[in-house]
């Protein structure tokens, strides 16, 4: 097999029930923040606020510091199977790995420091800083026309000439996962349901490893 990932194409992941197998955010949310936090979740889906803006005001309301949250979620998250096959999957063929999330970035830093990835993956996540009696957040600034920062940064890629794939689980993943070359959408997940009614070329994973097979035989390498 010759491979012919990395110079022309990339991988983008979510983070928070993709990577990790819960949402810390929510865990965050449900512990330290609003308890009626759902409510703009299902704003974002009614199309009545951003992706972006969603974000900032459900962190608005988390109370604890970043080292009290790490400690809860630590508690309960555990890494999809099979992210360190993914990983050196990404290293041997020079694909590059970059994690878009909406997430605590705080949170996601630490867990690919405990594997030793920080130094590989690439990070695009709102900048977290906690004021005390909340969070604000500062966003990666997309240049592009998009819907939310996730699919700006698809399309820049892209625009570079670069085949994209995206793996994630949620609502806010479906306009990344519309814009890629190809999706991967957590089984049984929110994504992977929409994917599936709107005819998303997708497939749906609950193993990296089946990440691993099919940018392998199906798109990267050739016999």
């Amino acid at each position: 097999m010759s491979h012919n990932g990395g110079s022309g194409a990339a991988l983008f992941m979510d983070f928070d029930g993709t990577i990790l197998d819960v949402d810390t955010a929510q865990i965050a949310l449900n512990r330290f923040g609003d308890p009626n936090w759902m409510r703009i979740e299902q704003a974002l889906e009614r199309g009545e606020v951003s992706f972006e803006e969603s974000l900032k005001q459900e962190f608005a309301t988390l109370k604890a510091p970043p080292k009290m949250i790490i400690e809860e979620v630590s508690r309960l998250a555990t890494l999809r199977p099979n992210f360190d096959r993914l990983v050196e999957y990404c290293k041997r063929t020079h694909l590059p790995l970059k994690v878009v999330s909406g997430g605590l970035d705080f949170c996601i830093r630490h867990f690919l420091d405990r594997g030793g990835w920080l130094s590989f993956v690439t990070i695009y996540a709102p900048e977290s800083h906690f004021t005390g009696g909340g969070y604000t957040l500062s966003f990666p600034e997309v240049t592009e026309s998009s819907t939310n920062f996730k699919d700006g940064l698809v399309r820049l890629e892209k625009a570079n000439g670069r085949r994209v794939f995206f793996v994630g689980n949620g609502f806010g993943d479906l306009p990344a996962a519309k814009e890629a070359t190809f999706a991967f959408a957590i089984r049984g997940s929110r994504l992977a349901e929409l994917c599936q009614k709107q005819r998303v070329q997708h497939e749906e994973i609950d193993d990296f490893e089946q990440i691993v097979n099919t940018l392998s035989y199906r798109f990267l390498e050739t016999p």
